[in-house]
């Protein structure tokens, strides 16, 4: 078989990863995933029955103990659902180096995809030590490498790394933080570290459920601090309590959303709220910049908020034909239900873009008239997203180091100044929520565009304080 690259953001085609990344975590370890194949096929059912045909599995409860932290790990599952577990270990053919899996391509560090941010993100370590998305069985070693975390000089862990870092990398993780509730979130992040053992697996999308069902009914929100509604499928919010926006609150570390329902998951809204979210009710910044003074947002991974959030994409308002639901990430993500070589029905937990899923396309993606031919139009979406991105991240650059002039200087008056810098803060955040979210636009283009404009905007207005 002919290997399909997935390709970077580097040439602009990465297909969708960011769903598969929301998705990635709540699916991981939502249900243990068996499939020998390395990609999700669907099988063939008569037309008047979409059932496919094949016995359900039958629930069963581990014969290994839960560990220290009260969870069953994903080895506890294996034998009781084989097909499940076994496509979850096939994600870890999207590892650091890439394999000769035809899904996945080693990643590559963003810093050099993206020059500009060695200058936008000054003094945040994301600006040195950033990285394309490693696949989830790799979350625990990825998050202890970091020297975004790790400092190589001393060979420990930085006095301003705390437990909770590990949010979202680890079942271990989770289960303490349900457990001991924000004391867990306070111990220094190398103290812990023998705690936690258990990567992203079945327990973070699932809990311990699985002992009495394995269908998307045991999906369970794991997280405590993601906030979410019914605006959306439980599926995908077990992806988006890991592959949204969050900040670490600053009078408990805690970890919190910049929002309480989905109007106010938009950019706009966002970027208000950070305005009171710091200390005593002052800004909120997630680093200063000490060549500027001006203090910015660093964005995580907004996926859900971008799918989800304000008015919704337009792919979450349309209807699966096939199940009569509003779509999801795991529609795009996981693929349809699988019928094992036994008969018995079964989810792919491993998670791949749909362009790399020809049946899915064939079968969901066309059939419900959305598509007709979707791998051009997510290419499209993205090159000009990520066009627009590198664009706009010039002039940022650019305004970065003309204010940083014009403060080493005292060229611009208090009120200047000040005008500036908000101007400043605004295009790197506008900038920032397309730039690292994982999809490059393709999950929300007119949401990409419309944000990116507001940068632009801002960049723009900066920018004409130093013409002439």
């Amino acid at each position: 078989m002919e290997r399909k690259e997935m390709t970077t953001k580097s040439e602009m085609h990465k297909k969708f990863l960011v769903v598969a990344a929301v998705f990635v975590m709540v699916i991981a370890l939502v249900s243990l995933v068996a499939c020998q194949q390395p990609a999700p096929s669907t099988p063939s059912a008569p037309a008047e029955d979409t059932t496919p045909a094949g016995k359900d599995s039958e629930p069963a409860t581990p014969t290994m103990a839960k560990n220290a932290n009260g969870v069953w790990t994903a080895e506890a599952w294996k034998d009781i659902y084989p097909n499940q577990y076994q496509t979850w270990k096939d994600n870890e053919a999207n590892s650091t180096e890439g394999s000769t899996d035809p899904y996945f391509a080693a990643r590559e560090d963003m810093v050099e995809l993206y020059p500009q941010i060695k200058t936008i993100w000054n003094p945040s370590p994301f600006n040195t030590y950033y990285n394309e998305p490693n696949g989830h069985p790799y979350s625990l070693e990825d998050v202890r490498a970091t020297q975004r975390i790790f400092d190589a000089a001393t060979q420990a862990y930085k006095p301003t790394a705390f437990a909770n870092c590990y949010t979202c990398k680890s079942a271990d993780y989770t289960a303490l933080l349900i457990k001991d509730g924000n004391a867990t979130e306070n111990i220094p992040f190398g103290d812990i570290k023998d705690k936690i053992n258990e990567a992203i697996s079945c327990y973070n999308c699932h809990s311990n459920n699985l002992e009495t069902d394995a269908t998307s009914d045991s999906l369970q929100v794991t997280s405590p601090f993601f906030t979410a509604g019914s605006f959306a499928d439980v599926g995908s919010q077990t992806c988006g309590q890991c592959h949204n926006e969050y900040y670490f609150r600053p009078a408990d570390r805690s970890v919190q959303n910049p929002y309480t329902n989905q109007a106010d998951m938009t950019p706009e809204a966002m970027y208000e709220f950070y305005k009171t979210a710091g200390a005593e009710g002052k800004p909120f910044n997630d680093y200063s910049n000490p060549l500027t003074g001006v203090g910015q947002l660093k964005t995580q991974h907004p996926e859900f908020e971008f799918v989800f959030g304000g008015s919704k994409s337009s792919m979450a308002k349309r209807t699966n034909p096939n199940t009569g639901e509003t779509f999801g990430c795991a529609d795009c993500h996981m693929g349809e239900t699988q019928v094992s070589a036994d008969g018995v029905n079964y989810t792919s937990h491993l998670l791949i873009s749909p362009l790399d899923n020809p049946a899915l396309l064939e079968s969901t993606c066309e059939i419900a008239g959305c598509h007709t031919d979707l791998a051009a139009q997510v290419e499209a979406w993205q090159k000009e997203s990520e066009d627009r991105v590198h664009a706009i991240g010039d002039k940022i650059e650019d305004l970065t180091k003309k204010l940083a002039d014009a403060v080493a200087a005292n060229s611009l008056d208090e009120t200047k100044l000040a005008e500036v810098r908000e101007l400043n803060r605004q295009a790197v955040w506008y900038w920032d929520f397309v730039m690292v979210e994982n999809s490059e636009g393709s999950h929300n283009p007119d949401l990409s565009n419309d944000t990116l404009d507001l940068s632009e905007d801002a960049v723009d207005k900066a920018l004409a304080y130093f013409v002439g």
